[in-house]
C-alpha cells in the first residue's frame, strides 16, 4: 500500500493554462507580433525624408509598445522588453546634413516660391534656438492724437518709433515727439536693453535717454533713467502691453515723473492700433496725456 506521506506518489495536477502563469509564452507571443510589425513600418519609413521617417517610425513602434505593456500590465501580463524590437530600426541620431532637391523630392518650381524650403535646403536650423531669440515683438512706427485730460487746449498730434532693434542683440532705440496747444509738448529719445531672451512672452528693460518736458507751469530737459515692462500676447507684434516709468532733469533744478502704459493690438499683418496713457509728475503739479495712433511694423 503506498505511503500516503511520500511526495512522489501523490498525483501531479495538470499544468493550468491561465495567462497569468504562461508569462514565457505570453511573452514569446506578443514579441513575435510586434516584431513581424517592423516590416510594416519599415515599408512606410521608405515614404518619408530619412530625417523624419526615422523619427515616426521609432515614435510609432514606441506608441505601439506603451499601449501592449499599459493593456496587458493591467491584467497582470507583462509584455516582453522592447529593447531587441528597438534594434531592428536604425538607431542613427536625425540627419545634421542639409536636404536637397533630391531627398524632399519637390519640383523646382515648388521650390523656388518657397523661401522657408530653400532655408532648410541650404542648412537646417536651430528652432529651438530661433524661438527664443527671435523678437515676440517689432519695431513700430507711429502716428496719432493725443488729449491732456487736465486742458481743453492741451491737445496734439504725437510721432514716434518704437523699439528700433540694433543688430541681432537686445538693444533698441526709440524716440517719441509731441506737438500740442496750450504749453503742452515734449519729445525724446531712449535707449532699451531687454534681458530676458526676446522671443519670451515677458520682458524687462532699463532705460536711459534724453527728453524734454514742457506742461502749463513747468518745464524741463535732461538725461531720462528708468525702466520698462512688456508682455507679449501674441508674438510678432499681434498684441502687447507695456508699462514703464522714468525720472527726467535728474540733477537739475526740477524733476519730472514719466510713467506710461500702452496697449496695442494688429489689424492686419503691417499695421495695428495702439492706446497710450501718459502721466507727468511734477513739483505740485500733475498733468495725464491719452492718447490713440495708428502703428505700422516694416520688415527689415
Amino acid at each position: 500500500m503506498p505511503n500516503p506521506t511520500h511526495r512522489s506518489s501523490l498525483p501531479v495536477p495538470p499544468p493550468v493554462s491561465s495567462p497569468f502563469t504562461v508569462k514565457g509564452t505570453h511573452r514569446t507571443r506578443e514579441s513575435g507580433r510586434i516584431s513581424e510589425s517592423v516590416p510594416l513600418f519599415q515599408s512606410l519609413n521608405s515614404l518619408f525624408p530619412r530625417g523624419v521617417a526615422d523619427c515616426s517610425l521609432k515614435c510609432s513602434i514606441g506608441l505601439i509598445y506603451l499601449a501592449l505593456h499599459l493593456t496587458l500590465n493591467w491584467g497582470g501580463i507583462p509584455v516582453a522588453s522592447a529593447r531587441p524590437l528597438l534594434a531592428q530600426v536604425d538607431d542613427s541620431p536625425l540627419d545634421s546634413e542639409p536636404l536637397n532637391s533630391q531627398s524632399v523630392d519637390l519640383s523646382p518650381e515648388i521650390i523656388e516660391g518657397s523661401p522657408v524650403l530653400q532655408r532648410w535646403l541650404q542648412e537646417v536650423p536651430n528652432v529651438l534656438e530661433e524661438i527664443r531669440n527671435d523678437p515676440s515683438f517689432r519695431t513700430r512706427v507711429r502716428v496719432g492724437y493725443a488729449q491732456v485730460t487736465s486742458s481743453d487746449d492741451g491737445s496734439g498730434v504725437n510721432v514716434g518709433v518704437e523699439d528700433l532693434f540694433i543688430g541681432g542683440t537686445g538693444l533698441t532705440v526709440s524716440g517719441d515727439y509731441f506737438a500740442g496747444s496750450g504749453g503742452f509738448s515734449g519729445g525724446g529719445a531712449q535707449l532699451r536693453y531687454y534681458v530676458l531672451p526676446l522671443g519670451g512672452y515677458f520682458n524687462l528693460a532699463p532705460v536711459v535717454g534724453y527728453r524734454h518736458v514742457e506742461g502749463e507751469s513747468y518745464s524741463t530737459s535732461g538725461v531720462e533713467l528708468g525702466g520698462r515692462a512688456m508682455l507679449v500676447l501674441s508674438r510678432t507684434g499681434g498684441a502687447d502691453l507695456s508699462l514703464g516709468y522714468s525720472v527726467v532733469g535728474i540733477g537739475g533744478d526740477q524733476t519730472v515723473g514719466l510713467g506710461t502704459f500702452a496697449v496695442g493690438y494688429a489689424i492686419t499683418p503691417e499695421f495695428r492700433l495702439s492706446t497710450d496713457i501718459r502721466r507727468h509728475d511734477a513739483d505740485g503739479d500733475n498733468d495725464t496725456r491719452f492718447g490713440i495712433g495708428l502703428e505700422w511694423m516694416p520688415r527689415f
